[in-house]
């Protein structure tokens, strides 16, 4: 009986380490996948020459902000200047203030999106990449140190989402129609 218990974990042993054995992993660095991209390269200037450009309007907008802002201070020093003028260049102020505010905001969103934009081919190439090389070379897992992530996973296999809803009583919602 003995024998058999110890038979039986050794065959249960044996075949926990060749399943083990079976499942390859790997890991990449993605930041440094990107950094010798030269597309990555292309689209990092792209982003810094409409950035730059947005910079001058932006810098010409201060200017002008601190000349109202001086002759703000100049009328408003001087003793003769009827308050109705201080009153009109403080809502100036106040509107240009306001403008480069707005500007600033918009020009925050239109590079966010046009950096994504730019990334999104980039992105889709070296997962492309890391997904032939995953299964070219018997990888089940490739992992993403730079990011912490699954830069590669097999889709549909290992998938134990299920079985853990089930032990924790729930039921998965049903997907959103499209």
């Amino acid at each position: 009986m003995k024998k058999s218990i110890l038979a039986l974990a050794a065959f249960m042993f044996a075949l926990a380490t060749t399943t083990n054995a079976q499942q390859k992993i790997g890991h990449v660095n993605s930041a440094d996948i990107l950094a010798a991209m030269p597309e990555f390269k292309k689209m990092q200037e792209d982003v810094q020459k409409q950035k730059d450009a947005y910079t001058k309007v932006l810098e010409g907008m201060y200017q002008d902000y601190d000349k109202k802002q001086k002759d703000l201070q100049e009328k408003s020093q001087d003793k003769s200047t009827p308050d109705v003028i201080i009153e009109t260049l403080v809502q100036e102020l106040q509107q240009l203030q306001q403008r480069i505010s707005d500007f600033q905001e918009k020009v925050n969103g239109d590079l966010q999106k046009l950096q994504q934009e730019k990334m999104k081919p980039i992105n889709d190439k070296y997962l492309k990449s890391v997904k032939e090389v995953a299964e070219t070379n018997g990888y089940s897992y490739i992992v993403d140190v730079a990011s912490g992530a699954l830069a590669y996973f097999p889709e549909k296999t290992n998938d134990v989402t299920d079985l853990v809803m089930k032990k924790m009583g729930i039921t998965a919602a049903p997907a959103p129609a499209t």
